[in-house]
């Protein structure tokens, strides 16, 4: 497999032939009329305003249900299993005083496991992908050009993944953010319940770098011929769309990175999801059922 702009600096998988699919709603519609989605959502925002003691006026806003007041907001997103919590008065904040006392990475990870059992969330699918810090930045005075970095909250990031395929997309995430020992100040949890519903025929590695060669994106840099790319990882998963979309099925992609140099761009780095499913890629984004259309080719 040969490319005027392209290289490979990979190892192509292994093509499987057939992977499960995975239902992620489960109701005939998501009209309020539906009794059944009406009492899911009910109980479900009840739960988790009783969880973290929220109060303050529901509003409806469609694609989400959102409590706010001075001190916190919870937004529950109506057609995802997902929610995001935030203290609003500490998350994001500068203060400096939030350094003093933080959770070492093993006593987060401990404490945001202690809290998805006692949210009673599945965490099947989830798991610890790393560690990081949010800096806040000082300086003595405004003519410094060096400034402190200084750490003021610790946060546990998870992924989720079926049967050891990755899930990507903005709806399978989850972050857990703490400051002095384990004071929480956020959690923003993005998923959808999977069930088992089939399998689905996927294209192979090959098929799909072969439509991120033949791309619209490339085809200018292509035909100028002062321009160079490479292939760096490909990689068989699944997609999730943003946790206020409704997705009725998880979507069979191959995920495809790489990078591409032009005159006028040293270097730019790019993430690519190639719709795997083979029964026909048309059906696959019915199937998807996304409230915005998908390209075969989309990022």
């Amino acid at each position: 497999m040969n490319d005027s702009l392209f290289k490979f600096n990979t190892k192509l998988p292994k093509h499987v032939g057939h992977i499960p699919m995975y239902k992620t709603f489960h109701f005939d519609t998501a009209s309020p009329k539906n009794k059944e989605y009406a009492n899911y959502i009910a109980k479900r925002t009840e739960q988790l305003r009783a969880s973290f003691k929220t109060k303050g006026e529901l509003r409806d806003l469609g694609d989400q249900l959102i409590i706010r007041n001075n001190k916190e907001a919870l937004e529950i997103y109506t057609g995802s299993d997902s929610f995001w919590w935030t203290d609003r008065e500490n998350a994001y904040s500068e203060n400096k005083e939030l350094s003093k006392n933080l959770p070492s990475e093993k006593e987060a990870v401990h404490n945001a496991q202690k809290l998805l059992e006692e949210l009673k969330i599945d965490t099947s699918t989830m798991k610890v992908h790393s560690v990081s810090n949010t800096f806040t930045s000082t300086s003595e005075s405004p003519k410094d050009t060096d400034s402190e970095k200084i750490p003021t909250s610790v946060n546990v990031n998870f992924t989720h993944q079926l049967e050891g395929l990755p899930i990507f997309g903005s709806g399978a995430k989850t972050q857990i953010s703490y400051i002095n020992n384990n004071q929480l100040v956020q959690i923003a949890h993005f998923n959808r319940v999977p069930k088992q519903e089939g399998k689905a025929e996927v294209i192979s590695a090959e098929e799909a770098v072969q439509q991120v060669f033949d791309n619209f994106r490339f085809a200018v840099i292509k035909e100028q011929g002062k321009s160079s790319g490479e292939i760096t990882d490909v990689t068989l998963g699944y997609y999730a769309a943003s946790p206020s979309d409704l997705q009725r099925f998880l979507i069979p992609v191959y995920k495809v990175q790489g990078s591409v140099s032009t005159p006028e761009l040293e270097n730019y780095d790019f993430n690519l999801y190639v719709i795997a499913a083979k029964e026909s890629q048309e059906m696959a984004k019915r199937r998807g059922q996304m409230n915005q259309p998908l390209e075969t080719v989309f990022n």
